[in-house]
């Protein structure tokens, strides 16, 4: 029979096997995340990134047409030498076409008669005529303009897109 033991060296003993203290400090090792977790964190966090850029745009950055067609006129106007030919026009609001004129409202306030001929491109999200423009609608006018300030046009463009650059200016 196993010899009993008293209060004290019981309470010096462990009733577990083995080096409880050991056991305590060792660490158990981390398990890794799976690759495909990351990648899908990865595409969580990329689709609520452009989700904010959207709202984001919807909420602060939307530009008037008016201010983005005067700012790609004025982009096609620099870095030329002096060797190319001044590229000039006007940036508004059609308010009239009347046959081969179209008189266009700039943001100032002035109208600006614009004369067009046979070899004036007109495009309005695809290539179109001068009929297909309509009083309200913005427009890119590209041309030379007179001592009177009218536009001799060479290309009449509707909404915000940049006009094309013809290869004999």
């Amino acid at each position: 029979m196993p010899r009993r033991m008293s209060a004290d060296e019981l309470l010096e003993t462990s009733p577990f096997r083995g080096d409880l203290s050991e056991e305590l400090t060792a660490r158990p090792t981390r398990a890794k995340l799976p690759r495909l977790t990351l990648f899908l964190a990865a595409g969580v966090v990329l689709v609520a990134g452009i989700l904010v850029g959207i709202q984001a745009q919807k909420t602060f950055g939307a530009l008037d047409d008016r201010t983005a067609m005067i700012g790609q006129l004025m982009a096609g106007r620099g870095g030329q030498t002096g060797a190319q030919p001044t590229r000039q026009g006007t940036v508004g609001t059609v308010k009239l076409v009347d046959g081969a004129k179209v008189y266009v409202e700039g943001a100032d306030g002035t109208t600006t008669v614009v004369t067009t001929g046979d070899d004036t491109e007109v495009r309005i999200s695809k290539e179109g005529k001068l009929s297909d423009l309509k009083p309200g609608a913005s427009v890119v006018v590209q041309g030379e303009r007179d001592a009177d300030g009218n536009v001799a046009a060479t290309s009449v463009t509707e909404g915000g897109g940049v006009p094309r650059m013809r290869a004999n200016q």
